[in-house]
This record gives structure tokens, sequence and C-alpha cells, in this order.
């Protein structure tokens, strides 16, 4: 194309200089016919390659980076291939930078619908084969929030310690010269946690490893979901001691918003509880940034109208954004129905990681080898500590009678 428009050009050149000698007026009006269609030919020349050129740019563009899932991580990995073939009695993985998501788990290409027949026209009896859908389509799950709201921090152990001020007598003042200068007091108490184990197992058949599609389905929807479920419940509600982690919800861990009805002002509402415990948060210098909500109940403060029938947040018209007294509201499922809590979530608690999320497999477990089955087992090992329940301001969302 780049000849042919030189070829264009050099011949616009000598009609050009054919025009400017003397011929003719019966030579001039053939020449400049001939000079027009030459010109129109160099426009639709000059946008074929300026589409070219385009297209050209469009496909030197970089391809946006695939991010691989938990199963394909899995099924790409070397241990799992040499397990596949025999090669070893187990395979193991470590996933240390993992966080667990609901949703939809299908690869991001989308197949493309298949291409069906007229139904009158259909041939029946079996001839056609009847068109499946890739992969596992799986149960709703519920999203994945809370952990992600507090701090982290590896440890190598299996318990952990802080130390915790407990008190602090400031006995600074202005001294004068050549006097005795005063003695300040802070007392320490250091605290221990313990790292838990959130595990569990389940068997499959040797064929399914071997189906791709079905065993990424299983391990992202299953096994790494029903672990970080199970911590989420526990950094919530969770009751402590040798058997599980301790919950912000849990008694001791938070403090209670403990307004009165008089605390409120007149005519008081869901709201102004709420801003009651954002202020017992203030005053204990600490900065709340999170506003913590079932779903059922932020429903429910939406519903919530004045004195002449209108709507504190907006109405259905302009859908109101989750936030209170300038503060975000994240309203989960996990949060317990009919309980709030206003958080600092910086300075309140911590989340200890002893390890990532483990997959491991096993053949030589009970009656595998006989049966063809293998064992998956899932599992993360983690603590939580609350260092400052004062941090912490929540309780019942409901407006004290007294």
């Amino acid at each position: 194309m780049n000849e042919e428009m030189k070829s264009v050009m050099a011949a616009l050149d000598a009609i050009e200089k054919k025009m400017s000698e003397n011929a003719s007026k019966e030579e001039m009006k053939a020449l400049q016919a001939q000079y027009a269609e030459l010109q129109e030919k160099q426009v639709k020349l000059s946008k074929q390659l300026l589409d070219l050129q385009q297209k050209g740019l469009k496909l030197e563009l970089p391809k946006p980076k695939a991010v691989k899932s938990i199963g394909e991580q899995v099924i790409e990995h070397e241990s799992f291939k040499t397990y596949l073939k025999g090669g070893a009695t187990k395979c193991r993985f470590e996933i240390t930078e993992f966080k667990a998501e609901g949703g939809d788990s299908q690869t991001s290409e989308t197949p493309s619908a298949p291409t069906v027949e007229n139904p009158m026209l259909t041939p029946g009896a079996g001839v056609l084969q009847t068109y499946r859908r890739p992969g596992i389509v799986p149960l709703m799950q519920r999203p994945l929030s809370i952990e992600g709201l507090f701090p982290s921090s590896p440890i190598s152990g299996n318990s952990f310690e802080y130390v915790q001020e407990k008190g602090f007598i400031n006995g600074a003042k202005v001294v004068a010269e050549g006097t005795q200068k005063p003695f300040s007091s802070i007392k320490f108490e250091v605290k221990t946690g313990k790292v838990h184990t959130v595990a569990h197992l389940a068997k499959v058949s040797k064929q399914m490893l071997e189906d791709a599609p079905a065993l990424i389905s299983y391990l992202n929807n299953r096994m790494t979901y029903g672990v970080d479920l199970v911590v989420e419940d526990m950094l919530i509600s969770g009751s402590g001691g040798e058997t599980e982690l301790s919950g912000i919800f849990t008694e001791g861990n938070y403090t209670p918003v403990g307004a009165t009805k008089g605390d409120l002002g007149s005519a008081p509402n869901l709201y102004d509880l709420i801003l009651f415990a954002k202020a017992k948060i203030q005053q204990a210098y600490f900065r709340p940034n999170m506003i913590l909500l079932n779903p059922a109940d932020w429903v429910k403060m939406l519903f919530v109208k004045n004195t002449s029938g209108d709507y504190y947040l907006n109405g259905p018209v302009n859908v109101a954004s989750k936030t209170l007294w300038g503060l975000p509201v994240l309203d989960s499922q996990a949060i317990p129905e009919g309980k709030f809590m206003v958080v600092d979530t910086a300075q309140a608690a911590t989340v200890w990681h002893r390890s990532g999320l483990v997959l491991e497999m096993f053949e030589q477990d009970s009656d595998n080898v006989q049966k063809n089955l293998v064992t998956i087992r899932a599992e993360r090992r983690l603590g939580f500590s609350i260092e400052r329940p004062e941090a912490l301001v929540g309780g019942a969302l409901a407006i004290p009678t007294a």
C-alpha cells in the first residue's frame, strides 16, 4: 500500500508541474479532472493506512496479567504432577498470601453459547449430545470481609505475647532550677495468646483430581472457603480459651455502649445510639473508623422516617451511601442481628499468622487405596488478640428504655 501511495503522490506532482506550464484551456480542464481523481484516491489510501496503524497498535497492547486461583496453582504445581504420576505418596502446598472470597469461582473466560438447532427440527433419541456447562455451579457463599479489617503479623511459634500498658501516673511539672525532678510511673502487664488450628478433611476420587475444572472449583469453593468461614465467625463471636479464638463480641473484649435514655436526648433513635458509641471511643482517645452492622439491621435503619414521613437516609429514589456520622458502615452477615459495633480497627486488635492456608493430599489414609480415593486436608494456624477493648464500643442495637 505504501508503494501505491508513492505512485499517487508522484502522479500528483507531475500534474501540478504540467498545470504550472502554459497549457491550453482544454488540457488544463483534463489535468484538473485527473488531479481531483488522484486526490480522492490519496484520501482513501490515507484512511486505509491509518486504520492499519491503529489495528497494529491495538495488537501491540500488553495483555492483562491473569491471576491464578488456588486450584490453578495446585494443578500446575510440580509436586501435584509428581503425585498424579505415582512418584509420591502425598503432596503439600502452602499459600502464604490468600484471602478467600465469596461469589463465582469460574474462570474469567466465559464459554460461548452452543449453537442449537430449531427445537422443531432437532432429532431426538440421543442423536445430539447434551451440552454440559464446564465446571461446577457452586452454592451461594457469604462474602468474607472481617479479617481484613485488622492489622496482621506473622509469628513462628504456637503462642504469642504482647505487653499491655495498665496504668500511667504523669508526674511531669515545672521544676525550679536546682530542685529534685519528679518521677512518673507506668504499669505494664504481659498478655499471652494461643495459636489455633482451623482445618477440615474431604475425600475425593483420583479421577476427580485428573479433572482440572472440577478440582479448581472444589478447592476454591469448599475447602479454602470452609476454613476462612470458620475463622471469620470466631473473629466475631469466638468464645476463646483452649478451643477457639476469642471474638470482638465476646464479653470482656469490647466496651458496652452503656447509654441511658437520657444520654440520647429527646426523641432518641438508633442513629443517636451509634453516635453515642462513636463519642465514647473518641473520649478514650481512639479514632473510630468503621461501624459493623448486620444487613437486616442496616435495612431497618433505612426504614426510619421523621415526623413528616421523610426518610432520614434519602429513601428509595436516591439510595443512601453506607455512611453514618462520617463513618463507613460494613454490613456483614457475620455480625449478629440486633447488635452493632463502632471500631477503631487500626488500634483494637491484631491477627497473628502462624501459617497461611495449607492444602495437603494423602492416598495412604484409611481404605483410600482400596477405593481409589484421596484425602484432602485444608488448614490454617492463626491467633487473634484484642489489645484495646476501649477501641470497640457496641452491644444491642436497641434504644434504651431507662
